[in-house]
């Protein structure tokens, strides 16, 4: 018989009954191997141990990732929070600002304000406020008056003003003529239908904005020549150049006058502070003084068609502040400076 004591076999002859002698074996063997067994029980028990201490970190690692985990949710909710709270806040300054806006044109075109009153110039608090601007809108010109009345000795002032040769001028003139004439027969130097070689085009009416100016063949040489050509129109404007509103270089090209007599008429137009519309302005009484200032010759009467002293139509800027948010309004409205407004032409915002 063989029985297994840890790691150590010992050998039993099998017999009726365990002698004497068998006994005293027995017990020397389990003297001498007794450590054995008890070192197999420690190795088992270590490995117990073992894999306690290694499941106990793995379910320490998941806790952790866990955590990880949670972290990155709450993280990812409070941005999203903080998105939304910041985009309310945008739409209610963009709200207070257009209420702001719409409050400071109604001020700005009733018929008692003039352009200097502090009605114009308000803090409603501590970062809200508005500042209001009017400028006769008859200080530009209009195209669609100058080409109704075929008015080309005008047109070629200003286009010879911006660096254009003669020949291009009247190349350009014609083609705007045909632009907005109803035929489809074209001018000597003119462009029609043929011409543009593209469905719908040319319009065959009026400008209905400064941009359609632009599809017109030839005015690339314009933009060419001077960029600037769009803050010289207004299709709202009346046909009669404002002296007292328009600026310098405008003033001389429509009427040929030396630019240096048409600042000087601007100088005294707005007075020591440089500012339009203010308290110390000093504007043209009369076409007849005007002229005398510029130095051009002729009886005002002849002048009539194309200068006046003032504005059938105005412009009404308003720009307004809210906390880090600024807008600005803009209206055409019809009346003079200081006359209030009979009607709304034309409003945008940026």
């Amino acid at each position: 018989m063989r029985t297994r004591f840890g790691i150590l076999e010992i050998g039993v002859k099998p017999s009726g009954g365990m002698g004497r002698l068998g006994l005293q074996r027995w017990s020397e063997a389990f003297r001498r191997h007794g450590s054995g067994l008890r070192c197999g029980r420690s190795v088992n028990k270590l490995k117990l141990e073992l894999q306690h201490r290694f499941q106990s970190g793995a379910a320490l690692l998941a806790v952790l990732w866990v955590i990880a985990l949670l972290i990155g949710l709450v993280a990812g909710v409070s941005l999203l929070l903080m998105q939304d709270v910041d985009l309310a806040a945008t739409k209610r300054q963009v709200f207070r600002a257009r209420m702001l806006s719409e409050a400071a044109l109604a001020i700005a075109m009733n018929p008692d304000i003039k352009p200097d009153d502090m009605l114009l110039r308000r803090q409603v608090a501590e970062d809200e406020g508005w500042i209001v601007e009017m400028t006769g809108e008859d200080g530009l010109i209009n195209p669609n008056i100058l080409l109704q009345r075929e008015d080309r000795p005008t047109l070629i002032r200003i286009f010879r003003h911006w660096g254009m040769s003669l020949a291009q001028a009247n190349t350009l003139i014609d083609r705007m003529l045909d632009w907005v004439d109803a035929d489809d027969f074209a001018r000597v130097q003119g462009a029609e239908s043929k011409a543009y070689n593209q469905a719908g085009f040319p319009f065959n009416r009026p400008f209905r904005s400064i941009e359609e100016m632009a599809l017109v063949q030839g005015m690339e040489i314009v933009e060419a020549a001077y960029p600037q050509w769009r803050t010289w129109f207004s299709i709202h404007a009346s046909g009669i150049l404002d002296v007292n509103e328009t600026a310098p270089e405008i003033l001389a090209a429509v009427t040929g006058a030396d630019i240096r007599m048409a600042q000087n008429l601007r100088s005294q137009r707005v007075g020591r502070d440089g500012l339009l519309n203010t308290q110390d302005d000093l504007p043209m009484p009369d076409l007849t003084s005007a002229l005398a200032v510029l130095g051009l010759p002729g009886q005002p009467e002849a002048w009539a068609q194309i200068l006046g002293t003032q504005s059938a139509t105005k412009r009404i800027l308003v720009k307004v502040q809210v906390g880090d948010l600024e807008r600005q309004v803009a209206a055409v409205v019809r009346g003079a400076i200081g006359q209030g407004a009979t009607a709304i032409l034309w409003m945008g915002e940026r």
